[in-house]
């Protein structure tokens, strides 16, 4: 008989998934302090004009919730997002850096 206890889990009330757009944060005494936020375009003030304007949109950032993480689960999430990015490149391809991606954009088209 193993002396581990029986293990149950469960989804607290609050539990929603989230879009997480980036992170902000930093190191605290016990760890790490990280923000999440998720973002969209507002369009409520383009769409108070006539004709609709896209000029008047805005992105809207909300922070979701703060994480307070210890160095030994920084070290733990280290290792499994590790593992999780490598799964992803090898089955959709190399994941390229934000500054590839801005990179990208600011390339004029050859003619």
């Amino acid at each position: 008989m193993s002396n581990i206890p029986e293990i149950k889990s469960e989804y607290a009330e609050q539990y929603r998934r989230i879009y997480v757009a980036d992170v902000f944060g930093g190191i605290v005494a016990g760890g790490l302090e990280v923000a999440l936020y998720s973002e969209h375009r507002d369009i409520q003030k383009a769409l108070e004009t006539h004709p609709v304007s896209t000029a008047r949109t805005s992105i809207k950032r909300i922070v979701e919730c703060e994480l307070l993480i210890d160095p030994m689960q920084m070290k733990s999430i280290h290792k499994w997002l590790d593992g999780k990015i490598k799964e992803y490149e090898q089955a959709f391809g190399t994941i390229p850096s934000p500054e590839e991606v801005d990179s990208r954009r600011r390339r004029k088209p050859q003619e």
